[in-house]
């Protein structure tokens, strides 16, 4: 009844405030001694929550800037979006490090409004240091920051910080040009067609065929639910295409909107005699049943209809199904040819894929795998130089310090050790 009666999801029922709050609603019934009680009196109002829950942001802050004043390394990631119906733009940033234990740890730390005086990439740049500096936080060559490739977000992380391309970004920009655009301009001078008109039309109709279920709340008529896709999450698309070929014949069964049926040609039809009729007509007065037909032809010429509209509706569900393979192969091969030929590849991608546990096998890209072998036996190099020339310099200075203090002594003190992951990194 929680659920049902306030249209919460049945999720809420985990979460760890809803525990809270049932365990604190029972220990206060247990010691209770009042037969009956209205719990109203017992809930706070509304603005009291909100109150606690300003309070407990600002403590959270609090803990939040006392971890990030101690962080030497660090990665932030940065992006940009504009809600469409309001036209008001933000900015979100995120902020992930590796603890002690090589424990991967990511807070948000915002979406902020954008209040800078343009999107260039100077005041861009002006407006995240602003909110970094509130949390004790400062960007150098040292520090990671992980963005889109936008043409207005680039030049502004180009320098005091190691920007990396955004792997998802890349992806899901591939896939909207596939399904969504005519032609990419690949610079200023250079334009390239986007052949995938038969993907994009195939794209357009089963769109307008998923939202239009979705509005008829009659999808509990189908085995699984029609999904919809995210702008910013393309890769969407085809989920949404996989499902609407396993259900493409289910969608026979689903009624029309009864709103929808003043649009439909046998309504003019029919408004189109009864208006000639009455025009025609010199009675002042007239019995509107007399010109409706019975019932049961109105049934027999449903029946009719409907058996004949549902073998084309199958033929075009069968055609929509065999398009939904097309517009895989099509989709596939497209952005296959543009992750290849456009998506310049860095060595921070490479390591992040080797390191990842779930991409470390590279089931995706055999042909990358010596290269990327390669470029972390590099940094292992590379890191055991510096290991190795700290050590001897710290061996160095420790013996010239017990020999200017203690000529007779002979003991020396053994460098200690950095941890695993410093050592590696």
């Amino acid at each position: 009844g929680f659920c049902a009666l306030g249209t919460r999801t049945f999720d809420v029922v985990k979460g760890d405030g809803f525990k809270n709050l049932a365990k604190t609603s029972f220990g206060v019934g247990r010691g209770s001694n009042t037969s009956s009680i209205e719990i109203t009196d017992l809930l706070p109002h509304p603005t009291t929550i909100s109150r606690n829950i300003t309070r407990l942001h600002e403590e959270y802050k609090m803990q939040l800037i006392d971890i990030c004043e101690q962080l030497t390394c660090f990665c932030l990631i940065a992006d940009q979006c504009t809600e469409a119906h309001t036209g008001i733009s933000y900015c979100g940033i995120a902020l992930r490090y590796v603890g002690e234990y090589s424990q991967l740890f990511t807070f948000l730390i915002g979406c902020f409004p954008y209040n800078a005086a343009s999107h260039s990439a100077q005041h861009l740049r002006k407006f995240v240091n602003k909110i970094l500096e509130e949390y004790k936080l400062q960007l150098d060559s040292t520090k990671f920051v992980v963005t889109g490739n936008e043409l207005k977000i680039l030049p502004a992380f180009l320098e005091q910080c190691s920007r990396v391309g955004c792997a998802d970004h890349y992806l899901n920009k591939q896939l909207q040009h596939a399904f969504q655009s005519d032609q990419i301009h690949l610079n200023k001078n250079t334009i390239e067609k986007v052949n995938c008109e038969l993907v994009q039309n195939i794209f357009n109709q089963v769109k307008k065929v998923v939202s239009s279920v979705r509005h008829l709340h009659q999808q509990q008529k189908l085995s699984q639910k029609l999904q919809t896709y995210s702008e910013i999450r393309f890769s969407g698309v085809i989920i949404m295409l996989d499902i609407f070929r396993e259900l493409a014949q289910g969608f026979c069964a689903l009624g029309t909107r009864a709103f929808d049926v003043v649009k439909g040609d046998g309504f003019k039809n029919l408004a189109k005699t009864l208006f000639g009729v009455g025009r025609g007509s010199n009675t002042s007065s007239i019995e509107i049943t007399a010109l409706l037909p019975h019932p049961t032809t109105i049934s027999r010429n449903i029946t009719r209809l409907y058996e004949e509209y549902k073998i084309q509706l199958i033929d075009i569900c069968e055609q929509l199904t065999s398009f939904c393979l097309i517009v895989d192969q099509c989709t596939e091969a497209h952005t296959a040819c543009r992750i290849k030929n456009v998506w310049h590849i860095t060595d921070h991608h490479r390591l992040s894929t080797i390191l990842h546990p779930k991409l470390k096998n590279f089931d995706c890209c055999i042909d990358e795998k010596e290269k990327l072998i390669n470029v972390l036996k590099q940094e292992f190099e590379k890191h055991q130089l510096i290991d190795s020339s700290s050590c001897t310099n710290t061996l160095h200075l420790t013996q010239s310090n017990v020999q200017s203090s203690s000529p007779a002594s002979t003991t020396s003190t053994t460098p200690k050790r950095k941890n695993l992951y410093v050592t590696i990194f």
